[in-house]
């Protein structure tokens, strides 16, 4: 009992006291806080929670926090929750002017709480249009063993809010003029309170579902139509582990039709995923119990156990993290069952992922593909760009996984002062072609129709399929099975004859051509077939096959190829694996799957 008294006490004179800089910094690193809103645009008279987010946080056991709001357009309402539920004690909220003072803290003898947690949520209400500005400025924290800490804090948030205000009242009984409500971003769907549920998992994480209202959704849905947008944009507030958007099917299934090109963007601060609205085409959709089913979009924070193993199987090879490891997730929910969506066909879907940090080198790095039953991790096409001194990563993929982005720097001994050097180590670094020994590539060596097609699935990284059998000449033991039959089912490659591939004849230049131009054509979404370029300018064009022509004036008009000399192209020739490593970077870069 007088441990529960002497801490109700100190929690007390937080509120009226100042508290020297206590010691209790933790070994992982300082603690931060910060504040975030869950949503960037309201109406006057929604709700605005704030919620207060500590990083590296170790033993709390109880705290104060002071915030400061626009008074003018903000009214302080509640307090909602506070870290995580986990602390539940006596509480203390006062509002004076602008500023609101929250205390809290633990009773009896249990330990306190650690790592990155939900400090306390505050609601206001919008009461007036405009910018509304909200800032954390000082945090108190005391641990189990009552030592106390002072963190000056600058953490701030601003929300938009539409809406009206009154105008000056007229004499002899003339009314006030009223300023027209601010109209929505047709493109933005900002979720309400109403839509948010806010729950703490049994280990510890912090999740955030947006459940979509149907008659909200159907008539944004409408208005981007009205204005001939094709994204719509959902923001998922806070900074949770765990994010998930929950749709209504039925009315995206009954929009589909006027809206096949609009992409679903999703945005969190892990990162971002647009869903296509035409893979709903699909056949996972085709079959399924629309009534009162949903589509759950989710970007989670992988499991620490997944970044540990994953962090301890690269380091032995040289490579190095620098984001966290992100979850995407595509989940059609019934009535009966969940089944997540793992494939969208020749469909490419586009998640963001960022890195807290300025990639200088994005030849050195790449998103990877992480499998933890098997540990495996292969290349994803990925695009870097650098944003406000941080790095935005576009990966571009046909399926769900675990993803992460990694630094890695490969560098062969023959390849020093080679016309090919640059393409050839980039790919190697992002792994998408193999030395021959560690230390050297041979770049001379003549290359395979295996072995450049599991180059192409390799670089557009199709996930290969082992089981499928669609060549009569390609045992199933042999190791470019799977990526020669995942080529076949996309299309990119074609036998030699009725079942047969001749894996290991030597591939030539043209037949090169053709696959690149196929995988392309995939990619973009075009046939290969439907190539505009049918003349060729080289002047040894007669050497080439009717079945390559088009495809290689495709390419030489769109200067992805050049010739053997400055008139011939040699399409009989032998292909050589510099020569296959150049086409493999020309394919992925003219198809923006790598800078």
């Amino acid at each position: 009992m007088l441990r529960k008294t002497g801490l109700f006490l100190t929690t007390m004179m937080l509120l009226f006291t100042i508290i020297p800089f206590g010691m209790t910094v933790s070994a992982a690193g300082i603690p931060t806080f910060n504040v975030n809103l869950n949503a960037s645009q309201v109406t006057v008279g929604d709700n605005v929670v704030v919620t207060i987010q500590g990083t590296n946080v170790t033993d709390l056991y109880g705290y104060e926090a002071i915030l400061n709001y626009d008074a003018d357009r903000l009214e302080f309402n509640s307090v909602q929750s506070q870290s995580n539920g986990l602390i539940n004690a006596y509480k203390i909220a006062q509002a004076s002017g602008n500023q609101v003072t929250f205390a809290n803290t633990k009773i009896k003898n249990v330990p306190g709480e650690n790592g990155n947690l939900v400090i306390c949520t505050l609601v206001f209400k919008a009461k007036q249009s405009g910018q509304a500005n909200v800032a954390l400025t000082k945090m108190t924290t005391v641990t189990s063993q009552e030592l106390p800490s002072i963190w000056n804090v600058n953490a701030q948030a601003t929300v938009k809010i539409n809406g009206t205000t009154p105008g000056p009242g007229g004499g002899g009984g003339g009314g006030g003029t009223t300023t027209p409500p601010t109209k929505e971003d047709p493109g933005l769907y900002v979720p309400k309170e109403s839509e948010l549920r806010i729950e703490t998992t049994q280990d510890g994480q912090t999740s955030v579902t947006a459940v979509i209202d149907s008659k909200r959704l159907a008539q944004k849905l409408a208005d981007l139509q009205a204005t001939s947008g094709t994204v719509l944009n959902f923001e998922i507030p806070g900074e949770r582990e765990l994010n998930a958007l929950q749709l209504p099917l039925p009315t995206l299934l009954d929009s589909l039709k006027n809206h096949k090109d609009t992409i679903l963007s999703v945005r969190s601060h892990l990162g971002t995923y647009d869903l296509p609205m035409s893979v709903l085409n699909q056949s996972d959709f085709a079959g399924a119990d629309v009534e009162g089913a949903t589509l759950i979009i989710r970007i989670d924070k992988a499991k620490s156990l997944h970044e540990t193993k994953f962090d301890q199987s690269i380091s032995d090879k040289g490579m190095v993290r620098v984001s966290d490891m992100i979850d995407y997730k595509v989940i059609l929910k019934t009535k009966d069952k969940e089944e997540e969506i793992h494939s969208f066909g020749n469909s490419f879907v586009t998640r963001v992922i960022h890195v807290d940090e300025l990639i200088q080198d994005s030849s050195a790095a790449t998103a990877v593909v992480y499998d933890p039953a098997t540990g495996e991790m292969k290349f994803v096409p990925s695009v870097f760009n650098a944003k406000d001194g941080k790095t935005e990563v576009k990966v571009i993929r046909n399926t769900n996984s675990l993803y992460a982005i990694v630094q890695n720097k490969k560098t062969f001994d023959d390849m020093i002062g080679h016309w090919a050097q640059k393409d050839v180590e980039q790919l190697a670094s992002k792994m998408i072609i193999n030395g021959t020994s560690d230390r050297t590539y041979t770049p001379e060596m003549q290359v395979t129709r295996a072995e450049f097609a599991a180059l192409l699935v390799r670089g557009l990284g199709l996930p290969a399929e082992a089981g499928l059998n669609v060549f009569k000449d390609i045992a199933g033991t042999q190791w470019y099975a799977p990526e020669v039959n995942t080529a076949a089912k996309y299309g990119l490659v074609q036998g030699v004859a009725e079942g047969q591939f001749s894996p290991d004849a030597q591939i030539t230049r043209e037949q090169m051509v053709v696959m690149m131009m196929k995988a392309i054509g995939l990619v973009k979404g075009t046939s290969a077939s439907s190539a505009s370029a049918t003349n060729v300018s080289f002047a040894d064009q007669d050497l080439l096959s009717d079945y390559a022509r088009s495809a290689v004036a495709d390419a030489a008009s769109k200067g992805l190829i050049h010739g053997k000399t400055e008139t011939t192209f040699a399409p009989q020739d032998v292909a050589t694996r510099a020569e296959a490593a150049v086409i493999i970077k020309r394919v992925l870069q003219y198809a923006n799957l790598i800078n």
